[in-house]
């Protein structure tokens, strides 16, 4: 298997189709993805990666890892990592993370931070098992677009490879 960051070449009409198919496991909102992608992989504080059993074959799950600096270091967050229910199971979604993780660590980032639903017991299983510890905090969510309120609550997406 292989893990590969997605670009503005590699993101062919195919990978686009295998991505859309992807978007019901994460969301239940109705998204442009090629617009989200373009924006995506236009940012540079955004690296989405993609697995594959082999280059050029189909995406198997895909995580994107944010990483931004504030006044007290470098700060990386995992996002919209999915893996094809066919897949889920066999490493991919571990392999993803453990991807982004490296990204991180080698950008400097002092830590990775996710959330995960905790209806998501086997996500939830594989976050612990990679060594992500519960952090103690509050999340809030101010929406600011119409229906952002719905995705956030919704919270049964699978935002993760269990």
């Amino acid at each position: 298997m292989i893990i590969e960051p997605l670009t503005a070449e590699s993101a062919d009409a195919s990978t686009v189709e295998e991505l859309q198919g992807m978007l019901p496991h994460l969301t239940k909102r109705s998204i442009d993805l090629l617009a989200a992608l373009q924006r995506t992989l236009a940012d540079p504080a955004s690296t989405l990666m993609v697995a594959r059993l082999q280059p050029g074959m189909p995406v198997m799950g895909m995580v994107t890892l944010v990483l931004y600096n504030v006044p007290t270091g470098m700060r990386a967050r995992i996002e919209d990592l999915v893996v094809e229910p066919r897949w889920r199971g066999s490493g991919v979604g571990a392999q993803l993370v453990e991807a982004a993780v490296a990204h991180a660590r080698a950008a400097g980032a002092d830590g990775v931070d996710l959330t995960s639903n905790p209806q998501r017991e086997a996500a939830n299983r594989l976050y612990l098992r990679l060594g992500f510890v519960p952090w103690q905090t509050n999340v809030y969510r101010l929406p600011l677009q119409p229906g952002a309120a719905a995705s956030t609550s919704e919270n049964v997406s699978p935002r993760s490879a269990g």
